[in-house]
C-alpha cells in the first residue's frame, strides 16, 4: 500500500482492476481518490458541500504504520485537541481481496467535538449500483458533486457496490462511548460517473441535513472504529450480480 505524506491511500487494486479509484489533482484544483479520514468533519464550505475534510487530512504523518497524529482547533474554531491512531491491513486471497481500517480518536483536551468521516473512492463502470439497506441507488443518477444521505439503522450492515468487474462491500464497527451513536452513508459522484465516494459520517442524533452532528467526547475518552472492506473480482465480466 502506498500513502501519501498525510495519510491519504493512493490506491487499492485487485490484480489489474482498481477497486480504489487513483488519487489524482483536479483542474480547478484539489484531488479526488484514494481513501483516507475526515476529522473533525462538521465545518462549513459554500454549496454544495456543507463538510470540511478536517485537520487530518492535511496533517503530516510518518510513513510508517500505524499513522498517527495529534490534532488541535485552530484560532477561529474550538472544538478541541484529539489523539488519532490509524493502521491499515489488506489481506489477498483468489479472486478477492480485504482492507481493514481501524481507527481509535481519543479526546487530549478537557472536551473534544468529532464528526469523523471515511473516504473511499471507488472505481465504478456503467450500470453500477449501491445497496444500503434494501435501498438501491444508480451511481449514474447521483447529482454531480452533490452529496446524498443515506442514514442506517445499523452501521453493521454492509453496504454493496456492483459493477461490471467486481463487487465490493464495506462494514462499519464503532465501539460506543457514553452517548448513543448514528451514522449515515454520504454518497456522491462525479458527472462522467468515473467513481463514487460512500462516505460513512459517524456522529449522534441526525441534523436538518440528515447528517449525524459532532459527538462530545471528554478527556481520554475514546472513539474506536473499524472499517472493513471486502473486494470480489467477477468471473464473467460485464455481468452485475443479483443484489439479492
Amino acid at each position: 500500500m502506498k500513502f501519501t505524506d498525510t495519510g491519504t491511500l493512493i490506491n487499492w487494486q485487485l490484480d489489474d482492476i482498481n477497486i480504489i479509484h487513483p488519487l489524482h489533482d483536479k483542474q480547478d484544483g484539489g484531488s479526488r481518490g484514494g481513501v483516507y479520514l475526515c476529522i473533525p468533519n462538521f465545518e462549513e464550505l459554500s454549496p454544495p458541500f456543507a463538510l470540511k475534510h478536517g485537520e487530518y487530512r492535511i496533517t503530516p504523518c510518518d510513513s510508517d504504520l500505524p499513522h498517527q497524529k495529534n490534532l488541535s482547533a485552530p484560532a477561529d474554531v474550538n472544538w478541541g485537541s484529539v489523539e488519532v491512531i490509524t493502521d491499515w491491513q489488506e489481506l489477498t486471497e483468489a479472486n478477492s481481496k480485504t482492507l481493514t481500517v481501524s481507527t481509535r480518536i481519543r479526546a487530549v483536551s478537557e472536551t473534544a467535538l468529532v464528526r469523523p468521516g471515511f473516504h473511499p473512492y471507488f472505481s465504478v463502470t456503467p450500470n453500477s449500483v449501491l445497496d444500503i439497506e434494501g435501498t438501491r441507488v444508480d451511481v449514474s443518477a447521483l447529482p454531480h458533486d452533490s452529496m446524498r444521505p443515506y442514514p442506517v439503522v445499523s452501521p453493521s450492515d454492509p453496504v454493496k457496490l456492483s459493477t461490471e468487474e467486481f463487487t465490493a462491500t464495506m462494514t462499519c464497527e464503532i465501539n460506543p462511548v457514553t452517548q448513543p451513536i448514528a451514522m449515515a452513508f454520504g454518497v456522491w459522484s462525479d458527472k462522467k460517473a468515473e467513481y463514487v465516494c460512500i462516505e460513512p459520517v459517524i456522529g449522534k442524533q441526525p441534523g436538518p441535513d440528515g447528517l449525524p452532528t459532532p459527538l462530545t467526547l471528554q478527556q481520554d475518552e475514546e472513539l474506536v472504529m473499524v472499517f472493513t472492506i471486502r473486494a470480489e473480482r467477477l468471473k464473467c465480466a460485464g455481468t452485475l450480480p443479483n443484489s439479492n
